[in-house]
């Protein structure tokens, strides 16, 4: 699978952190299959992939996430990771609880002095 791939792959799972595929989520992944230059038929199984790979939810964020070796993607994912959890205007508490996830596997992950953090 492309570093593209895995990006829209890591994308779908965070779109169904929530247990909810939304309207406004379909829009902004189809909008990002064509930034992305991923055609509809990758998109197609990649979705399928995911949908497959639910019942294992973390592990999959985890390898899909490992999986992504190029820091300009990385960077890319955050970003639209983010974008992402904005589209349904609600943040749940799964989708930052991916997108922490997501950050620790990549050593972006910053923990406030007086937080404490519990390994997953």
């Amino acid at each position: 699978m492309s570093q593209n791939e895995l990006v829209l792959k890591l994308i779908l799972l965070m779109a169904f952190a929530d247990a909810e595929f939304k309207n406004e989520e379909k829009d902004y992944i189809n909008y990002l299959c064509k930034q992305l230059n991923i055609s509809n038929d990758k998109y197609q199984k990649i979705l399928i992939e995911v949908n497959g790979s639910l019942d294992f939810f973390v592990s999959s964020c985890r390898e899909t996430a490992r999986a992504i070796i190029e820091k300009n993607k990385r960077e890319i994912a955050i970003q639209f990771l983010s974008e992402m959890i904005a589209k349904d205007k609600i943040v749940h508490k799964t989708e930052i609880f991916i997108l922490q996830l997501i950050a620790e596997e990549w050593g972006m992950y910053m923990q406030d002095k007086n937080e404490s953090v519990t390994n997953i």
